[in-house]
């Protein structure tokens, strides 16, 4: 999937993202905490050892122009440093391209936190996690899954990435919800209207109708830039990129019910529903706003969507609620995530011993509850049913960059681990999350299917997702339905004449192999 949430991820995400899934077997949990972790052992306990010593200074670059924290100061990383003996000194990129050109200079910090795994799982600028961690921290072991997931053609692995839970870790903590794209909506003209029963698409229209007729100043649907498709291709059982169809690859954009999602966009615009303005937007703060200002009706968000508007927007004394349950029995979500953010330690790096201690810490349970969630006692407490309760609203990011939190335990974070931040019984992203969770299936090994840089079906496949992004508009715009699905039709047949079929007969004889060693492991 594809962290505003995780990123936003999240914000994602950004973040996050948006998609994740991936990490499993349970590991050594510190004392007094509950038993959602990471997949690792600590032989670090509370590091209060190092705090006598000087601090070691490491270089760290953070490969998100919207990452909050420009230095390690504050209560958090403070703790964080007494614990490992390590202080980091950050760099946040200034631009998307900072981080190549600093690869082709040759100039690489002791640390990389990126999102780019195929750049950075080279030998030729990081080192690999399986022959550092067992050198210096031989009690860590990592989840096979998740060594699995991440590693490369060269056999290494060179990040553990983060967002990543295994189908059993998920099914073992009942209270994570992964996180999926959602609907969030006004709750007064909901109450105007009755409250009416939406559980179809038909529903829906019926809904965006009466509010156009209702109320013609206010749009009926506003898509965030970020967030345009994905919760309808959730509604109509479509997946993006690879597509496993009877155990062969297929490209998504060959899906029956790719081409339904995008005509129903189509729909909302013939309708009046949407705007042919709003395919122009390209700030998600913006269409944040309209909403808030009272602009529109329903958003396209994810589930957390509700609850962050109603934390962000408290003096605009509107409130907004989900569209929890799916719309009909098609509604499907399939996760293939193997993870987004990785932590990697460069070749350059000047002290591996100490930057191996810091991550061992990190990737404890004890060290990115610290740096998602805060002091334990002081910013939440664990509820022994198996979720945290906080002290403060986790859906108010003004908060969190205040105290912060959450933002140094991304990195190191579990898809789990995160939606754990994010449970509190009865609010709006839960009420979503346990409706979604009973269609979610898990597939990594489809995630594991990634073209080798420059290679030939590299090549191909940035081709037709370029050419996706610039033809589909005229999908979404088309004056009519059979013009919308000739737009369509020319979008495959020039995804065909690009080579989407060569790239479907490489994925499918990578994607065999891939499956049997996954299936392996979680059998």
């Amino acid at each position: 999937m594809n962290k505003s949430f995780r990123l936003l991820i999240v914000l994602v995400a950004a973040m996050s993202l948006v998609l994740s899934a991936c990490s499993g077997n349970a590991g050594n949990a510190p004392a007094n905490s509950g038993k959602a972790n990471n997949g690792e052992e600590s032989a670090t306990g509370n590091g209060t050892g190092h705090s006598s010593k000087p601090p070691v200074e490491l270089t760290m670059f953070v490969d998100a122009t919207w990452y909050p924290f420009q230095d390690w100061t504050g209560e958090i990383p403070e703790a964080i440093t007494k614990a490992t003996g390590v202080k980091p000194k950050v760099t946040v990129a200034t631009d998307d391209k900072q981080l190549a050109l600093m690869v082709a200079s040759g100039d690489l910090p002791d640390i990389v936190v990126s999102f780019n795994f195929k750049l950075m799982s080279d030998g030729n600028l990081s080192l690999p996690y399986n022959e550092i961690f067992p050198k210096h921290a031989p009690n860590v072991k990592f989840d096979p899954v998740k060594e699995l997931v991440n590693t490369v053609s060269d056999g290494n692995y060179y990040a553990i990435r983060n967002d990543f839970s295994s189908e059993a870790e998920w099914k073992a903590n009942p209270y994570a919800h992964m996180m999926v794209p959602g609907l969030t909506m006004r709750k007064d003209i909901l109450e105007e209207l009755g409250n009416p029963s939406i559980k179809t698409i038909d529903d829906l229209d019926k809904v965006f109708a009466a509010v156009k007729e209702k109320h013609p100043e206010m749009v009926p649907l506003i898509l965030n830039p970020n967030w345009q498709r994905p919760y309808f291709d959730t509604q109509f059982g479509a997946a993006g990129g690879f597509v496993d169809k009877d155990g062969k690859i297929e490209y998504s954009l060959r899906q029956n019910a790719t081409r339904d999602s995008m005509l129903y966009i189509n729909s909302l615009y013939r309708n009046g529903f949407v705007t042919s303005e709003n395919f122009a937007y390209k700030n998600e703060s913006e269409t944040e706003q309209m909403m808030l200002a009272g602009k529109g009706f329903a958003y396209t968000w994810t589930y957390s969507g509700a609850d962050r508007l109603n934390a962000s927007g408290k003096e605009s004394g509107l409130e907004f609620v989900q569209l929890a349950e799916p719309l009909g029995d098609k509604a499907s979500v399939i996760s293939t995530g193997t993870g987004g953010l990785g932590v990697y330690v460069t070749k350059d790096n000047r002290d591996v011993e100490a930057t191996v201690r810091f991550l061992e810490y990190l990737y404890s349970e004890e060290g990115w509850r610290l740096a998602e969630w805060g002091i334990e006692g002081k910013d939440w407490t664990w509820n022994e049913a198996g979720y945290p309760e906080f002290n403060y609203n986790v859906q108010d990011l003004e908060v969190l960059k205040q105290k912060g939190v959450y933002w140094w335990g991304v990195p190191t974070e579990t898809g789990v681990g995160m939606a754990l931040s994010s449970y509190k019984s009865g609010s709006e992203t839960t009420r979503q999350g346990e409706a979604y969770s009973k269609i979610t299936t898990f597939n990594p090994a489809i995630g594991m299917i990634n073209p080798e840089t420059d290679s030939p079906e590299q090549i191909i496949r940035t081709n037709i997702d370029n050419m996706v992004r610039t033809e589909v508009t005229k999908v979404y715009l088309a004056p009519t339905e059979e013009e919308a699905l000739r737009a369509y039709e020319d979008m495959l047949e020039k995804a065909e004449k690009i080579g989407m079929a060569k790239l479907e007969t490489w994925a499918t004889e990578q994607y065999g192999p891939l499956k049997e060693k996954y299936d392996a492991l979680t059998k």
